[in-house]
């Protein structure tokens, strides 16, 4: 099923937005770590 929607013409454009929100998602992750260790010293 994945390998038929990124064989489509949009696959570029897909894997472009799923790029993106993986590495907002992964610095969001991170930010909030970061904010959580600080408030915990």
């Amino acid at each position: 099923m994945l390998l038929e929607i990124f064989s489509s013409p949009l696959a570029s454009g897909a894997q472009l937005f799923l790029l993106i929100v993986c590495i907002l998602a992964g610095l969001g992750a991170g930010l909030s770590a970061m904010d959580f260790r600080k408030t915990n010293k």
